[in-house]
């Protein structure tokens, strides 16, 4: 048997065209793509060799803000903040 097709009642909508952006609207959504990807760049670059040592090893100098150590002396990874070390709350060690 075949089956009538159906027919729709009235035309189906048309797209509207979508609202106008500013140029400077996609200069903000673009930098903020190339912050994050440099972000992910440095990230892997920093984290990619993990030191660790004891609390008397930590390095004074060369740290990047993000960096990890894993102070065998308190038993857990601390991260450099850009001015000092800090644990995972955050608190100085």
């Amino acid at each position: 048997m075949i089956e009538p097709a159906i027919v729709p009642t009235k035309a189906p909508n048309l797209p509207v065209a979508g609202p106008v952006y500013d140029q400077s609207y996609f200069n903000q959504i673009l930098n903020t793509l190339r912050l994050y990807f440099v972000q992910i760049d440095n990230f892997s670059r920093i984290t990619s060799t993990v030191r660790y040592g004891t609390t008397a090893q930590r390095p004074a100098v060369g740290q990047t803000t993000g960096q990890m150590y894993f102070d065998t002396t308190l038993g857990y990874p601390i991260f450099y903040n850009g001015t000092k070390w800090v644990n995972s709350s955050g608190a100085a060690v």
